[in-house]
């Protein structure tokens, strides 16, 4: 779990960064949104828990894992510029592989750590998606856009329906490991499929 969170961290990362790119932050702004995007929903998950300091002012290698990732992305488009803008569409689809795949990766983290101090499914349940998409939030709203969760193909249902079929498989003594890929993988095919197909919740809509 240390590795794939460590992977998951890196993934959200590249959403971050990529996202504040496109906003046209500068170093720093690239930096550090990476760096919420990537462990602020643990963060938040930590809080609730009281399990403080969180894991992310504990544990370096996620934040370094963070920033180096960050600043590779920004030099990457510093560098090459002119082909990082002039393929905006094919980076958008390269940041949802990587948001999808972090929404997976720290879902399922989310869950495990609530394990850990509370059988409450809801609990479990809850804290396992507020890791996978908190940082997302913070994200979008530090970049001035309504929060993917709150409007955009099934996101934060995609973590909550692989997190159900975790926490199941857990639940029925099926092996942790395989358990925690099923979960993973449910939800980052959710996730890739709703955008492919652009597949989203029922909403009010105004002419």
């Amino acid at each position: 779990m240390f590795v794939l969170e460590l992977i998951g961290a890196a993934a959200f990362a590249i959403s971050g960064a990529m996202a504040a790119i496109k906003r046209k932050a500068d170093i720093f702004g690239v930096v550090f949104l990476g760096v919420i995007t990537a462990l602020g929903g643990g963060v938040i998950r930590d809080v609730l828990i009281g399990q403080l300091p969180p894991k992310m002012f504990v544990s370096y290698a996620y934040l370094l894992a963070s920033l180096l990732v960050s600043l590779i992305v920004f030099f990457d488009a510093y560098i090459r510029r002119e082909k990082y803008f002039a393929n905006k569409d094919k980076l958008s689809e390269i940041n949802n592989i990587f948001d999808a795949a972090g929404l997976a990766v720290f879902t399922i983290s989310g869950m495990n750590t609530a394990m850990g101090v509370s059988g409450n499914v809801i609990l479990i349940l809850t804290l396992g998606v507020i890791t996978g998409v908190g940082g997302g939030m913070l994200r979008d709203m530090m970049t001035n856009t309504m929060p993917k969760v709150l409007r955009k193909r099934v996101y934060a249902v995609a973590s909550l329906i692989g997190g159900a079929l975790y926490y199941v498989l857990h639940l029925i003594g099926v092996n942790d490991i395989l358990s925690a890929v099923i979960g993973m993988v449910t939800i980052f095919v959710l996730r890739v499929l709703a955008t492919a197909y652009k597949w989203n919740l029922p909403s009010v809509k105004f002419d």
